[in-house]
């Protein structure tokens, strides 16, 4: 006879192995994605030569928003896949398709070597690669949700711990990449993450289909066409999702990303020191993830959510001013109080957007919902800041994006959840 101590015990090993193995897989996507963007200014020389640094930056970041064009494409793929058939053969099916999209860039010859066929290329690899990211983000999120009930919070922040981790992995490897000035040792982190991407999607053979889905599906309520059904019976939930994907896209993007390029053409900070500064304040972020998730478990997520989203908005110009200072010590601040914030809603944004869904339209709803959302938003980021600083000269205008996409999605989400449940969620109740 199995005693129900053993069952529980396999239960939570079989939980963490689901979770490690999900996690993992993307970690890498982001690790790869997001290095992408730290090393816009070097690969813009390789692929987009031009006699105008600014003007061959904003090349490459084109080929970034490329990516995010075609994300919603991936999540009515995969999200449609995943609402249908099962959580677990999109979640394969979207790493595979990253880990080729990873290996084609890293074997790309440059434009020295086939002129404009290189950029061509570029811009289709990437593209590829932006339909995997749409169906495996929140298509994580939704599986790993689903597994683990007990501690919905933390459950709901593996992916954007991942996430974090994944980018401070892509920061680390541009920064090690930097001190080799050649064209061979870029290719080194795109090989070795597509190879990894290989291993990965063979280990997420063995992870097992959600009780939720199976439930479901056992009494007749999946959808023909989830997405429609999201959009029927959901509409909370994609405002909801909506909203948290116009703030992590835009604070994320500004806050770290661009913050990087920032430090160097207007704070006149060596690449090097940048690079030091924003790897600080995604380790920062990764760390306190679950931890803030698990602060949410034993307290009031919604109002920790509320108060991190409110606090952004007060100090976003802050991390920016800190960031153009020309202050190493400054500049590692600004970075500090990005990742504390940036963990607080990290922590707390999928579990309350999930909440808002059916289970037979949660996959296509929030992918969907946060994809376009982030190609609106997220894929413009970087070239919205550009032509701020360096055409208008408006050195407060990044910091000032990042409040406003804090209002959007505070007003918004707040709006929502009080039409939607009834929550007081007044700002006096949350701080």
């Amino acid at each position: 006879m199995i005693s129900g101590k053993k069952i529980k015990g396999d239960l939570i090993v079989n939980s963490k192995k689901s979770v490690a193995i999900v996690s993992f897989g993307t970690l890498l996507e982001w690790a790869e994605f997001t290095f992408f963007a730290y090393m816009a200014d070097y690969l813009s020389a390789l692929f987009f030569p031009a006699d105008d640094a600014t003007f061959a930056r904003l090349k490459i970041y084109g080929v970034f928003a490329a990516s995010y064009i075609m994300r919603p494409i991936g999540a009515i793929i995969f999200g449609h896949m995943g609402d249908k058939y099962g959580r677990k053969k999109p979640m394969m099916a979207s790493l595979f398709l990253m880990a080729l999209a990873t290996c084609g860039i890293g074997i790309l010859p440059i434009y020295d070597s086939i002129g404009y066929a290189s950029s061509i290329f570029l811009v289709i690899f990437r593209m590829l690669q932006g339909i995997a990211v749409g169906g495996e983000f929140n298509g994580a999120t939704v599986l790993l949700t689903e597994y683990d009930k007990r501690r919905p919070f933390l459950a709901g922040s593996w992916t954007s711990f991942a996430a974090s981790a994944g980018m401070a992995l892509g920061s680390l490897a541009a920064t090690i990449v930097s001190f080799f000035g050649n064209n061979f040792f870029w290719r080194i982190p795109f090989l070795l993450s597509a190879v990894i991407a290989i291993a990965a999607v063979y280990f997420r053979r063995d992870i097992k289909e959600t009780d939720d889905f199976c439930r479901a599906k056992a009494n007749n309520e999946l959808f023909n066409i989830p997405i429609a059904a999201a959009w029927l019976h959901n509409k909370a939930g994609l405002v909801c999702t909506a909203a948290f994907s116009i703030f992590v896209s835009v604070f994320v993007y500004t806050g770290n990303v661009y913050y990087r390029t920032m430090a160097v053409s207007v704070g006149g900070l060596p690449p090097e020191q940048a690079a030091t500064a924003v790897t600080v304040g995604i380790v920062l972020d990764t760390i306190l993830i679950p931890i803030f998730a698990c602060l949410a478990d034993k307290f009031n997520g919604y109002k920790l959510c509320f108060a991190g989203l409110f606090l952004a908005l007060v100090m976003s110009p802050l991390i920016m001013y800190m960031g153009s200072s020309g202050s190493f010590v400054w500049a590692i601040f600004g970075q500090l109080i990005y990742g504390v914030l940036d963990a607080i809603v990290s922590a707390t944004a999928f579990t309350i957007l999930l909440r808002q869904f059916k289970t037979g339209a949660k996959y296509s709803g929030s992918s969907l919902a946060w994809s376009v959302s982030t190609a609106i938003f997220g894929g413009t980021t970087l070239m919205i800041n550009e032509f701020l600083v360096g055409h208008l000269n408006l050195w407060a205008g990044p910091g000032l994006y990042m409040s406003f996409s804090a209002l959007i999605c505070l007003v918004a989400v707040r709006y929502v959840l009080r039409r939607s449940h009834g929550l007081l969620l007044s700002i006096k109740g949350i701080i």
